[in-house]
């Protein structure tokens, strides 16, 4: 079964200097540090409530991470989901002819991990893993949401149903020629992202840069002004806090380019 969002993975080129901003800036907790001889990577986990972001860096340059750092620079590689049973999980999806990466179950740094191939998932690279006992757990919330663009919205909730047990709770919109289907996720939402008419801002976004995940995620703050103020302190340029999209919210967003490829957007809501 699976049960959550376990991380959101950004590929960097020094996971030390990834760490100045999401260690000593944010102030995340590191819950896991290791290189993978076997993948070339060195991974680096950072706690984020019952989530958490896995920082990734190729040691090699005759391995995939490496091959994709190459191509797109740091950004957003991967999002993970936690299962209790990885092995029966993969058979299952065998069986529903998903075609995978990974055939049997491998050591990662989140635990016994596998991928399934981004074309079974409209896009995005899904790392399946089975954390082992005594790993970080935490009943708080992390991630307020992730967002991934799609032009077929429909097809794409049909597939991440199928594979992994995700559903459209409701739809949100139009907003600025665009709607928002929200997928919950333990106490995350995945928003997919699609557009309203043809001409619509995001679907230029997808004809330019395709459908997937997009490289950001969100996280619920209480007091958005300190915590802007917080960051322009560390020398960080944010715009002021502005209406979101969302109802009753706020958000400000650290840019991608100061977070090592995947924008922070820091959101508070009105209640």
């Amino acid at each position: 079964m699976i049960s959550r969002l376990h991380h959101v993975a950004v590929v960097v080129p020094d996971a030390d200097a990834a760490l100045t901003f999401y260690r000593d800036t944010m102030g995340l907790t590191v819950t896991g540090d290791e290189v993978i001889d076997e993948q070339g990577v060195r991974g680096v986990l950072l706690e984020v409530g019952e989530n958490e972001i896995e920082i990734i860096q190729p040691v090699r340059d005759d391995t995939g991470v490496a091959r994709f750092l190459e191509s797109r620079g740091p950004t957003l590689h991967h999002y993970c989901f936690a299962t209790d049973d990885i092995d029966g999980e993969l058979e299952r999806i065998k069986g529903i002819e998903v075609e995978l990466i990974d055939q049997k179950a491998r050591r990662g740094l989140a635990g016994q991990v596998a991928f399934i191939h981004p074309r079974s998932m409209n896009g995005v690279l899904v790392e399946l893993a089975q954390p082992p006992a005594g790993t970080h757990v935490s009943s708080a919330k992390g991630f307020d949401h992730l967002a991934v663009r799609t032009s077929d919205p429909a097809a794409l909730a049909a597939s991440w149903e199928r594979v992994i047990g995700l559903r459209i709770a409701s739809r949100l919109g139009p907003f600025n020629g665009m709607y928002i289907d929200e997928v919950p996720c333990g106490q995350c939402r995945i928003e997919l992202l699609s557009p309203a008419s043809a001409d619509a801002p995001i679907a230029q976004q997808i004809a330019e840069q395709g459908q997937g995940a997009m490289p950001m995620v969100a996280i619920e703050v209480q007091d958005l002004d300190a915590e802007i103020a917080r960051y322009r302190a560390a020398g960080i340029e944010m715009p002021d806090a502005a209406p979101s999209l969302l109802p009753n919210a706020r958000i400000s967003t650290v840019p991608a380019s100061a977070a090592f490829g995947m924008a922070i957007q820091l959101i508070a809501y009105t209640r």
